[in-house]
């Protein structure tokens, strides 16, 4: 792929270790867009179609799939629920100097997306410890205890994953710190406090 102008950011991490919350401290700054994945999950009661997914039916989902317009694609959890990014929009962003373009994908996704030809940074969210990330997980209360041993032995996964490729790890023990790693490892001013 030939140089485009603007910077893409992949994050990655595994669930319980806070890639939401820092991302969504990231997009505050100026410079910053995240992407919009599509999904063929439900919408939520509080969601809106092309804010917080583009929402679409598995035909449709398939047939664009097949046309090539997704960079990646991944039934992330293995609930027959698929999810993918928009290769238009990725290139738009691309396009436009300056901008930071952050992708939320799983490892699979991040690696998908670089057999794409798509080149950019990778980080990958941890959390300080696998008790800690247990405790945020049992915290959340939404996941069965079978669940949670299941999202630990991913997290491990995927971490080692994540070394393998090369991802930038970072500890997200304090996420003003988790944030600030971020920003500096691209050369981008503070968020205003």
């Amino acid at each position: 792929m030939t140089a485009m102008p603007g910077q893409l950011v992949v994050i990655s991490g595994s669930s319980g270790s806070g890639k939401s919350s820092i991302i969504d401290r990231l997009k505050t700054h100026p410079r910053v867009e995240v992407s919009v994945s599509a999904t063929t999950r439900p919408r939520r009661a509080a969601e809106k179609d092309g804010v917080h997914y583009h929402f679409m039916d598995r035909p449709t989902f398939e047939q664009r799939e097949a046309r090539g317009e997704f960079v990646e694609t991944n039934d992330v959890f293995s609930a027959g629920n698929l999810y993918g990014s928009l290769r238009s929009e990725l290139d738009a962003a691309l396009a436009r100097p300056g901008m930071v373009y952050i992708m939320e994908v799983d490892v699979v996704g991040a690696g998908n997306i670089s057999a794409a030809g798509y080149e950019g940074a990778h980080f990958f969210i941890m959390a300080p410890s696998p008790e800690v990330l247990e405790q945020r997980l049992r915290d959340r209360g939404t996941d069965t205890g079978e669940a949670i041993k299941g999202r630990l032995a991913r997290a491990q996964a995927e971490e080692q994953m994540a070394r393998e490729s090369g991802a930038e790890l970072i500890t997200n023990e304090n996420i003003d710190e988790a944030v600030k790693a971020i920003l500096d490892s691209l050369s981008l001013d503070p968020l205003n406090a």
